[in-house]
């Protein structure tokens, strides 16, 4: 933990998030000078623990400065409490799990992986929302249970409900898989 804001080397900030909104990046673009960073908020960075300064936030501006040559930016220690509480350390080191099953470790690893605004909601909002349904919904020994009952597919979700069970296979796909209750 750092007080104050620090520059950092962009290419050595942790992320966590998979995807990347092109409709944020046009925006950011209209307004990002890499040679003036006056208008550059600090990216909120916490440390889950994995040997990282990671991003909370701020990966699409992170990701046009290191395309566009910056090598170091301002980051500011994040203790917002959707960060620090129980909850959001469940669900940040999750993203966390996500992006190295992805082999997305800093912000260069996205530059594939930047899709519209409608597949940005569906993909990463969606997926999110239905990974908190089931960190938020389910025990842990219910979770391995359930993955146990498919070791070739990685759980990720549970509808708002429970009714349903998201899973991906090692590329990604997904299979939704109704909970039978007894």
């Amino acid at each position: 933990m750092f007080n104050g804001i620090q520059y950092f080397p962009v290419a050595d900030l942790g992320v966590s998030q998979i995807f990347l909104n092109e409709d944020k990046l046009t925006n950011i673009r209209s307004w990002f000078n890499p040679s003036d960073l006056s208008n550059f908020d600090p990216l909120p960075v916490h440390d889950f623990g994995n040997d990282s300064l990671t991003l909370t936030d701020g990966h699409s501006r992170a990701f046009l400065a290191y395309t566009m040559g910056v090598n170091m930016v301002p980051i500011v220690y994040d203790l917002d409490d959707i960060v620090t509480s129980a909850t959001g350390q469940m669900l940040y080191k999750n993203d966390i799990v996500w992006c190295e099953r992805f082999k997305i470790h800093s912000v260069s690893d996205l530059k594939n992986r930047i899709i519209s605004n409608s597949l940005y909601h569906d993909l990463w909002i969606g997926r999110c929302d239905k990974a908190y349904n089931l960190l938020m919904q389910t025990t842990e020994l219910q979770r391995e249970k359930w993955q146990s009952m498919y070791s070739d597919l990685y759980l990720y979700g549970a509808s708002e409900d429970l009714s349903l069970l998201f899973f991906e296979d090692k590329q990604g796909s997904s299979f939704t898989i109704p909970i039978v209750k007894r």
